[in-house]
């Protein structure tokens, strides 16, 4: 719970303070047209909503595009800016016309507009979340790794992790545990917990990571390959995965 709250007080921290400075500002002709309190009331509204919007369509294509493509960490603000770039313009059109700035005559410059403010709040703030990981990653690559990035996995839980660990399932922004005690979700990406227990096991999927131990046997299905967990769970074996894991003598 305490992980939960912390990170909901992160993600409300960046809008709340963007909405404010826009609201002082009053960028796109709203400090001529709205009073100060209306002004931030509306870019409070603007911001927020458009902040989850962007925040689905990053997380989305963050966990979509390999990791290995070049630019990475500029491309996925950006075409996640962009996959939710409508509907977001639509939120903005909808804000105009209830306070009062009036109904927009040209929707392609309103586009460009919230696409524009889109991009340039998306790429620094994914860029500086990319970062403090890169930070965060750097004590583990120094030194007993897999010790280290384990305490710090088990601190992510809400309380003791029962059992032994044995595998890890995506579910939209969350993460199923399995171990041998049960199963128990927590609100984490699939590449910081990947990152935090490399050593102890395998990314085999884009939805799942395998501990070493856990893993029994490859069942082959013509092209299809899935791995037997000591609990009887099978793991699907994802087709850019397979190298790596032939590499480490998994498959």
């Amino acid at each position: 719970m305490r992980e939960r709250m912390n990170e909901i007080g992160r993600r409300l921290a960046g809008p709340l303070v963007v909405a404010i400075v826009l609201g002082l500002i009053g960028p796109f002709g709203t400090y001529a047209l709205l009073p100060l309190l209306p002004r931030l009331t509306y870019w409070l509204a603007v911001v927020a909503l458009n902040w989850m919007l962007c925040d689905i369509g990053v997380r989305w294509v963050d966990g979509h595009l390999p990791d290995a493509l070049p630019l990475r960490r500029i491309l996925v603000p950006l075409v996640g800016a962009a996959a939710v770039s409508v509907p977001a313009t639509g939120v903005v059109t909808l804000a105009n016309g209830l306070s009062g700035i009036g109904w927009p005559d040209e929707i392609l410059t309103l586009y460009s507009q919230v696409l524009l403010l889109l991009a340039a709040i998306s790429v620094p703030v994914y860029t500086l979340a990319d970062l403090q990981e890169a930070a965060q990653r750097q004590p583990l690559e120094a030194g007993n790794g897999s010790s280290q990035g384990l305490a710090l996995f088990r601190a992510r839980l809400s309380g003791p992790l029962d059992g032994e660990l044995l595998c890890l399932e995506m579910q939209d922004h969350y993460l199923k545990v399995h171990t041998t005690a049960g199963s128990k979700m927590l609100l984490c990406r699939m590449e910081d917990a990947a990152r935090e227990l490399e050593g102890l096991g395998q990314r085999v999927h884009r939805s799942w990571w395998v501990a070493q131990a856990a893993r029994q046997k490859v069942i082959r299905d013509g092209q299809k390959q899935v791995i037997l967990l000591s609990n009887g769970l099978e793991v699907p074996v994802g087709r850019t995965f397979r190298p790596a894991l032939r590499a480490a003598g998994w498959i």
